[in-house]
């Protein structure tokens, strides 16, 4: 059985050849759980599978390409319901608590791809600095570009960024801010500046694996 490495690895090589670089990517693993929620025994139906995670992360790796970082599925899970009230779910860190403490670390990132979530301001919730492992919980939008934005972001945050905010009274600094990728709130950019890719590829989670 290939290592989880291994097959970051390989899933590089081929995003190497889809995005037509002679520089190698570099490979980081993700473990995705796909939880659908339930409320009170009933279950609410699954809106995320593993086609959709995938498609999703074709859109992730179009974005961080840039930082010449690759994330690649090492497996993917279909978890048991999270029984969860919908007025508790819209709490993100209280949501990731629960998500994370259902399974043990390994040397991945843990991604939970959860159904819509009424009321929550953000594409999702990150641990960046979780011991041993870091981890995010990315909602669904509905379509492959809007959820692969939000969990591109969510991994930006992984990587040690900040979000970026605007101040709308400067017409110029705004024009340019709300197409990033790190912008506060529910937005749809997905730019990143040299700063930021710098940043990210010398962020403790890029160096955990060789970076």
């Amino acid at each position: 059985m290939k290592s989880v490495l291994r097959i970051a690895e390989d899933s590089a090589r081929r995003y190497n050849r889809k995005f037509r670089t002679s520089e190698k990517l570099m490979p980081i693993p993700l473990r995705i759980y796909i939880t659908p929620f339930a409320e009170r025994g009933v279950v609410e139906p699954r809106q995320w599978s593993s086609d959709t995670a995938k498609k999703a992360l074709d859109v992730v790796n179009t974005i961080w390409s840039k930082a010449k970082i690759a994330f690649v599925i090492s497996d993917c899970l279909m978890e048991k319901p999270l029984d969860m009230a919908k007025s508790a779910r819209s709490n993100d860190q209280r949501l990731l608590g629960v998500l994370t403490s259902r399974h043990d670390p390994d040397n991945a990132i843990h991604i939970y791809l959860v159904n819509s979530i009424e009321n929550l301001s953000a594409g999702g919730g990150s641990y960046p600095n979780s011991e041993p492992e870091p981890a995010s919980f990315v909602q669904w939008y509905g379509n492959d570009h809007a959820n692969g934005r939000a969990w591109a972001h969510e991994l930006g945050h992984l990587m040690s960024l900040d979000h970026v905010e605007i101040d709308y009274s400067n017409e110029k600094q705004a024009a340019q801010r709300v197409k990033n990728l790190m912008t506060i709130g529910l937005s749809a950019g997905s730019d990143l500046t040299g700063q930021q890719i710098d940043a990210a590829k010398g962020s403790k989670l890029v160096k955990r694996f060789g970076g």
